[in-house]
């Protein structure tokens, strides 16, 4: 075999896009002393710890502002799988990690294989091209773990759906609500646009909904039940005024919808997550850089086959179309747009490096991974406190940090749009007091006076006080869905999966 047919026997659309996979999986390991790189997953690991107190999934959080505690009403999924692997003896560091770090490559695995299986091995080549195009999107998936499983397991129901296979695609569906608020009705959106659209699936589809429906009441139940107890104040309004655009990207995005129309059926269910995502308009950032961002990503991909069609047969617009290839996956510039309060304010600036991999490459993101502060305090927390106790942190953030690591309820609170269940002083209900230390001196000293606190050790960041007049303890309640009763569930899930049986796949329809 010479040379060259080697490379064109290596050469082909699956080939190059292993290479990328495996391009990305590599650098994402990297980055795994510098994770976990956001706050969520501490509020996610702090309520499994919290259902591991109360032996099940708790509609009651009294991790959380305890002692007094607010109702839970996030989705469990993510949060009962980490308490099942705490309770199997993996530490809180090493899951929040390890999330972290495998969480993007799965959901970039399950793109590919999607795209790949319903419609061509060219097109999923060209997918990864467009991810691979925003450094956003990709910060998105680590940042925001429940959200991603949420993106897989709707792109897996539409893989069921276009199989055929109504059991599979309600399980993977009914997955989306109890993992994620938003994305579960984002693709119930681009399901009904997509019904409306594609006759073969109509009947079928809706019966998907239907069945859908009636698996998740219960969340939904508890959702609507707690609407009133939701502060606009606590909402994250950073989310509401910032935004990271990529222009070039959205360009290749309205190319692709214009395409996708044209070719009617084939990609309407790209045309269909488009429309879908405006329900994420109120959130600049997740329209944008985020969930959102998700068709944005298939359509560019669309214009980018169909572009490599038109320069395939002559050789200078090939060498054009590579370099447009590189350009995407080692530049792709993003124009970052910040907002007041009360109007969009000047352009923030233009990052002309900004693609998954030269992002990677350059270790950007942030870190909430602060190992020679966090290890010691836990472990001062551990060793003046007893498992009831609770702790307090002037920087909100810190509380469910330090608790989750040190097993400890707090009396702070992460996402805070859900109100505690009434005022109370945290300085009086905690036993530990953590304080930054770039808290004011004297008010400092007049705070350790007036509640006797003693100290127990300093880190870098922060001086722990232990609190020895507060006699409160966390009220653990009892768990709305015990164990073994969501053990059953997920074996009815697996039996509902694995007996269910398809027909034809999307490509199939395609090729017909």
């Amino acid at each position: 075999m010479t040379h060259r047919e080697y490379f064109q026997k290596i050469n082909t659309w699956d080939s190059l896009s292993k290479l990328i996979l495996l391009s990305l999986s590599v650098l994402q390991i990297t980055r795994w002393l510098i994770l976990p790189q956001f706050m969520d997953i501490y509020y996610h690991l702090l309520s499994a710890w919290g259902f591991n107190q109360t032996g099940g999934y708790c509609g009651w959080d009294f991790w959380q502002y305890a002692p007094f505690g607010r109702v839970h009403i996030y989705p469990p999924f993510f949060q009962i799988l980490l308490a099942l692997l705490m309770k199997l003896g993996f530490s809180t560091v090493f899951l929040a990690k390890l999330f972290e770090a495998v969480t993007p490559v799965m959901f970039l695995i399950v793109l590919w294989q999607f795209v790949r299986n319903n419609y061509s091995q060219a097109l999923a080549f060209f997918t990864l091209v467009a991810f691979g195009s925003a450094f956003a999107f990709y910060l998105s998936l680590i940042n925001h773990i429940p959200s991603t499983f949420a993106l897989i397991f709707g792109i897996l129901a539409f893989d069921q759906i276009f199989k055929q296979k109504i059991l599979r695609a309600v399980i993977f569906l009914a997955f989306c609500f109890y993992t994620h608020i938003g994305v579960s009705w984002f693709f119930v959106l681009t399901l009904t646009f997509y019904l409306i659209g594609d006759k073969q699936y109509r009947k079928s589809g809706f019966l998907i909904l239907l069945l859908t429906g009636i698996l998740v009441l219960p969340i939904l139940i508890k959702q609507i039940s707690a609407l009133g107890l939701v502060s606009v104040i606590g909402l994250n309004l950073g989310e509401k005024f910032f935004c990271q655009i990529k222009i070039i990207d959205y360009f290749l995005a309205i190319g692709g919808l214009f395409f996708a129309l044209k070719a009617k059926g084939k990609y309407y269910l790209f045309s269909s997550l488009f429309f879908a995502s405006f329900i994420f308009l109120a959130y600049p950032y997740r329209f944008f850089s985020a969930e959102g961002y998700l068709p944005v990503i298939f359509l560019s991909a669309v214009f980018l086959l169909n572009l490599w069609e038109r320069c395939k047969l002559k050789a200078a617009l090939k060498k054009i179309f590579v370099l447009v290839v590189f350009f995407l996956l080692f530049i792709s510039p993003t124009l970052s747009l910040s907002k007041s309060t009360q109007r969009w304010g000047a352009i923030c600036g233009i990052k002309f490096s900004d693609s998954v991999l030269t992002g990677m490459l350059s270790a950007k993101g942030y870190t909430m991974w602060f190992p020679e502060d966090y290890l010691p305090a836990a472990a001062l927390i551990r060793a003046n406190s007893q498992e009831g106790d609770i702790i307090y942190s002037n920087l909100g953030i810190l509380g469910p940090v330090l608790g989750s690591i040190s097993g400890r309820a707090t009396a702070n609170a992460l996402l805070t749009e859900i109100k505690t269940s009434q005022s109370f002083n945290p300085l009086l209900t905690s036993k530990i007091i953590v304080l930054t230390k770039d808290i004011n001196y004297v008010f400092l000293n007049n705070l350790v006076k007036a509640y006797n606190l003693q100290k127990i050790g300093e880190t870098r960041l922060f001086v722990v006080y232990k609190n020895p007049a507060s006699l409160f303890k966390i009220k653990v309640r009892k768990a709305s869905v015990p164990f073994w009763m969501i053990f059953l569930i997920i074996g009815a899930a697996v039996a509902g999966f694995w007996i269910n049986k398809g027909r034809s796949s999307h490509l199939e329809k395609n090729k017909k």
